[in-house]
């Protein structure tokens, strides 16, 4: 059964897209080697990209949340999807040993190779405008003729800020603003508690209800008030700090992933739209949490808990 929390259903109001995505879905001899999302910001551009990378990515092709490719996509580690650090330029990098997502270490050291667990690599630039000049040049000469394994998602607002020529090799699939009474309606599309966090496959670490319902206590009791969310934050940092592998088989990682989902069903529920710079944070956090650097959840806990203060 695929899981709905990843499925296009989550994504509202832009018939036009979906159109183009499930067909290529349906049909996967049809998807391009290269697709830019454009439209404005907040109209599930970012949405519709991951949920496209997941079913791609299924082993099952259903984006079922139970084979090794949703769960290692759902944990932010799968090999196959590579997604570019946003708010970062994007460059070149250097012709030897280039630094890690740089246009250079993407075609040198990714793209040659085959999946590891997929029959598909995925690349996603969230801000694709990042990419700087010298880089785009290089990565059109791939675009041009992209390898059958790897497709390329790029984002973008307008596509003039892309070089004509990339725009012109890629399908262009638009995004466009949501009307009023949609926007209402995905307000009103809550999700019970129970169904997101505690059953299924939604539950990707398969953590004990005794340690969810501790967690999501102390999230929502804490989360709201800015004075409180200091105390979270070193409740947070005490259970890491004791946190053993042995512990329901989870690692300190797993922990604040969890924590990450409880804090977003949190600021979903209670005033969705004030509450969009904190669900950002959070993503943001999120997205750093996988870097291969000693003690750098500690420092992204700190960076986190003061923008959700603030």
């Amino acid at each position: 059964m695929s899981d709905t929390l990843f499925s296009f259903d989550q994504v509202s109001g832009q018939d036009v897209a979906l159109t183009y995505l499930k067909s290529f879905v349906k049909d996967r001899s049809r998807i391009p080697g290269s697709i830019i999302f454009h439209g404005p910001d907040g109209v599930g551009k970012w949405i519709a990209a991951e949920r496209f990378a997941r079913q791609l990515l299924c082993l099952d092709g259903t984006s079922c949340g139970v084979c090794d490719s949703c769960r290692q996509f759902m944990k932010g580690v799968h090999p196959d999807f590579i997604q570019f650090p946003r708010r970062k330029n994007i460059a070149i990098g250097k012709e030897k040993d280039p630094e890690d997502f740089t246009i250079r270490w993407l075609l040198s050291s990714r793209i040659p190779y085959k999946p590891h667990t997929s029959d598909y690599r995925v690349v996603l630039f969230p801000e694709a405008n990042r990419i700087n000049n010298e880089a785009e040049t290089t990565l059109l000469k791939t675009l041009e003729e992209p390898p059958p394994h790897t497709k390329f998602i790029l984002i973008v607002n307008d596509l003039r800020n892309l070089k004509q020529t990339i725009v012109s090799r890629s399908v262009c699939i638009p995004f466009n603003y949501l009307p009023q009474d949609e926007i209402k309606k995905i307000r009103r599309n809550e999700i019970s508690e129970s169904k997101l966090y505690y059953g299924g496959s939604l539950n990707p670490f398969e953590i004990a209800d005794e340690f969810l319902e501790e967690w999501h206590e102390n999230v929502k009791e804490h989360c709201h008030d800015s004075i409180l969310l200091f105390k979270l934050e070193n409740w947070v940092r005490d259970q890491l700090g004791e946190f053993r592998s042995n512990k329901e088989g989870l690692t300190g990682i797993d922990f604040l992933e969890m924590i990450c989902l409880l804090l977003l069903y949190e600021y979903r529920q209670k005033n969705f739209e004030a509450n969009v710079g904190r669900i950002e944070a959070i993503l943001d956090f999120k997205m750093k949490l996988h870097y291969e650097i000693p003690a750098l959840e500690y420092i992204l806990l700190s960076q986190l808990f003061l923008r959700l203060a603030t």
